[in-house]
């Protein structure tokens, strides 16, 4: 394992971390990203939503944490792209597992893969794949409108 290698683990499984406080703290979070980075999330239709700028993602990152209070996180493996030299750009891919109780106390556990681009030490593009088994369906959400 490259010197690069253990840092950028080191680097992704304290964010891991700092997710699962109570407070999320979002300027300590998002210090290692562009101000210009992208959050592609994704959903079981395949589409999610896409955020631009660090403000916009460090926003969500609040919303969720109000929505769900206690959120635990964990970076079960941690890959990189390329060498194993130092480069200031990469692709890191983190395989995670995620619980968290939302403000009603349900409890939810799903997993999903992170993959995080580089260019000059900072993550430019950020794209969610998360497994929604276990999760409800977002169609049980959407109500029937009586409109042919």
């Amino acid at each position: 394992m490259g010197l690069e290698s253990m840092m950028v683990k080191r680097i992704v499984r304290s964010g891991w971390a700092m997710m699962s406080q109570d407070h999320i703290d979002t300027d300590a979070l998002l210090k290692g990203w562009a101000d210009d980075a992208v959050w592609d999330g994704t959903s079981e239709l395949g589409v999610g939503q896409t955020l631009k700028g660090k403000k916009a993602i460090g926003d969500w990152f609040h919303r969720w944490e109000q929505e769900f209070p206690k959120r635990k996180l964990v970076a079960n493996n941690v890959c990189m792209k390329g060498t194993c030299l130092p480069s200031p750009n990469n692709v890191t891919m983190v395989d995670w597992t995620c619980w968290e109780t939302d403000k009603q106390g349900r409890e939810y556990r799903y997993d999903g893969v992170t993959v995080i681009h580089t260019r000059n030490m900072k993550a430019v593009k950020v794209t969610e794949h998360i497994s929604f088994a276990g999760l409800p369906p977002i169609s049980s959400l959407i109500k029937p409108t009586g409109k042919p």
